[in-house]
């Protein structure tokens, strides 16, 4: 027992030493500065889903769309899943992608949104269909299932090039606006992104 207790008190030791020897710490954002603005990596991160974002969601306040939705006083809108086509693990940020899509309409003020519960049962349909395309009749069924008059939906994809121990990938988000009744797509955008490794 008293070995243990020697062994546990020498670890402690090492990590207060290490702690006060400058080694490794986390930090936030706020306390380094520039932090936010380096990019980690060629992959995807949060800042630049959200420009993309930011600039998709900016050309669509400013389309015919939100004009009809204004004259035909808050239609209802759903949100299908944000289709992954990069070689990234990034499904968990293109759903907080959704959500972030949902509250600037909502605070809009353009549209009324399906309920969580309902939205969720529907991504759950979505996902089950492998198809890079939404089918009329898959759209009509799911805007019946869902009680919507609209469908917000998108992907993300990416093309990738290497040269002479560079390289550079370019990324895009492509947001559409389907009418449910008629299949007819109304909005769509393609806002891109280029990240790189250079020498």
């Amino acid at each position: 027992m008293k070995q243990v207790f020697r062994m546990g008190a020498a670890l402690l030791l090492s990590v207060a030493a290490l702690s006060a020897c400058g080694g490794p710490r986390a930090v936030r954002g706020e306390e380094v500065a520039g932090l936010d603005d380096q990019a980690m990596g060629t992959g995807l991160d949060k800042r630049d889903l959200q420009k993309l974002l930011h600039e998709s969601l900016t050309a669509l306040d400013a389309s015919n769309v939100v004009k009809r939705w204004q004259q035909e006083s808050q239609p209802r809108l759903a949100i299908l899943p944000i289709r992954n086509q990069t070689s990234e693990h990034i499904e968990s940020a293109l759903d907080s992608l959704s959500s972030d899509i949902e509250t600037q309409l909502v605070n809009a003020g353009h549209i009324r949104l399906v309920s969580r519960e309902m939205q969720d049962q529907l991504a759950d349909e979505v996902r089950k269909q492998q198809s890079d395309a939404y089918a009329p009749g898959q759209i009509a069924n799911w805007g019946k299932m869902a009680g919507a008059r609209y469908f917000v939906t998108g992907k993300v994809f990416s093309s990738d090039e290497m040269m002479g121990g560079e390289r550079r990938v370019q990324y895009s988000l492509f947001i559409q606006v389907l009418d449910v009744e008629t299949s007819d797509v109304l909005f769509q955008h393609k806002a891109n992104l280029t990240k790189a490794i250079v020498r």
